[in-house]
């Protein structure tokens, strides 16, 4: 699936009440969903405001550790979560802090412009600057019970011309939308866990970002996986895999980077493989070709009747192979991710 499809950016996502589609150069500097005439017009643009899940997520991997970060506006609810996996103790950690909705929380883009939630003693802030190819991202947690503290400061660097990022926008039928950026990063500086400090090095240590802004519909599920590492030949490979809700005639935003370079890959099948996350995850095309197998999990169950989500992270190993669009197989030998499951009523 080459990458020609890739369409210039206007300026702004909704114009004329309408929602641009397809795949862009580069993230829109106006990600002005609510504008759209979808879901009832202008007359239910209050209740549309409730409908649209936002959040910026970052992965992080480094050789003792994998982890992510995650700010997330529900809109009846604002949480901040940090979750990290010490991969030679074998243990994983989570702190998470609630805020109160409010109307604005996330940035419209990560362009510019900041977040927080939380407190002083308790929180996680994102801020942004990609006009200058940089995020920066910090975070304090006390020590709690059983649970160490952490401290996080760490700027994301993603250049988009050493990156082309994957900027998707498409309708979920009947009448609802998505519109996302991912990209890798480079990693630099610091997570202290309880005193123990990992130094993040960008020529090393690679992560990815994950801006998301949809309308979903009140029933929503998906599976998404990703890794960020090297393969067994030395070459950076990043992977964005899902099984969502757009329609199945159309290209997904499924895709990989091979040394920044963005190729587009056919929509791949998760196919449960045994014991509860373990997956194969294959293309029709035999493009992608590939195990994980889970470390652990960071589960999330919430039912409170009208408003349910089952909700599981795994973290762990991908192993197999991916082609390149120019007919390269490359061999990925454990490198370090995660892959999710998303069973939801809200």
């Amino acid at each position: 699936m080459p990458t020609t499809i890739l369409q210039d950016t206007p300026p702004a996502l909704v114009e004329g009440g309408g929602l641009h589609e397809g795949f862009f150069r580069t993230p829109f500097r106006r990600a002005n969903l609510l504008d759209a005439d979808l879901m009832g017009g202008a007359l239910a643009r209050p209740l549309r405001w409730l409908r649209l899940k936002e959040w910026n997520g970052v992965g992080v991997g480094h050789p003792g550790l994998f982890g992510g970060i995650l700010h997330q506006d529900a809109k009846v609810a604002v949480s901040a979560t940090v979750y990290l996996y010490d991969r030679e103790a074998d243990r994983m950690w989570e702190w998470t802090v609630l805020d109160r909705p409010r109307r604005r929380v996330l940035p419209e883009t990560t362009w510019h412009g900041a977040s927080r939630c939380g407190n002083a003693d308790r929180f996680l802030s994102l801020e942004h600057d990609l006009d200058h190819g940089r995020h920066r991202v910090r975070a304090r947690f006390p020590a709690g019970r059983g649970t160490p503290s952490v401290a996080v400061d760490l700027e994301l660097r993603q250049d988009l011309r050493e990156f082309q990022p994957l900027v998707f926008s498409l309708r979920i039928p009947p009448g609802h939308h998505t519109y996302t950026h991912k990209s890798p990063l480079r990693l630099d500086g610091t997570i202290d866990l309880g005193g123990r400090v990992f130094r993040f090095d960008p020529a090393r240590d690679l992560g990815n970002l994950d801006e998301q802004k949809t309308f979903y519909p009140y029933r929503s599920h998906w599976l998404w996986g990703c890794f960020a590492g090297r393969s067994s030949a030395g070459r950076e490979v990043v992977l964005n895999l899902v099984n969502q809700m757009t329609p199945k005639d159309l290209p997904g935003e499924d895709a990989m980077w091979l040394d920044g370079r963005l190729m587009l890959l056919p929509r791949p099948a998760f196919e449960p493989a045994g014991a509860p996350g373990h997956f194969r995850v294959r293309d029709p095309q035999g493009r992608v070709r590939l195990r994980f197998t889970p470390a652990g999990s960071k589960p999330e169950f919430r039912d409170f009747g009208l408003i349910r989500m089952d909700y599981r992270q795994f973290f762990g190993r991908w192993d197999g192979e991916v082609v390149d669009e120019d007919g390269l197989t490359h061999r990925i030998d454990g490198c370090f991710g995660c892959l999710e499951r998303m069973d939801a009523r809200f």
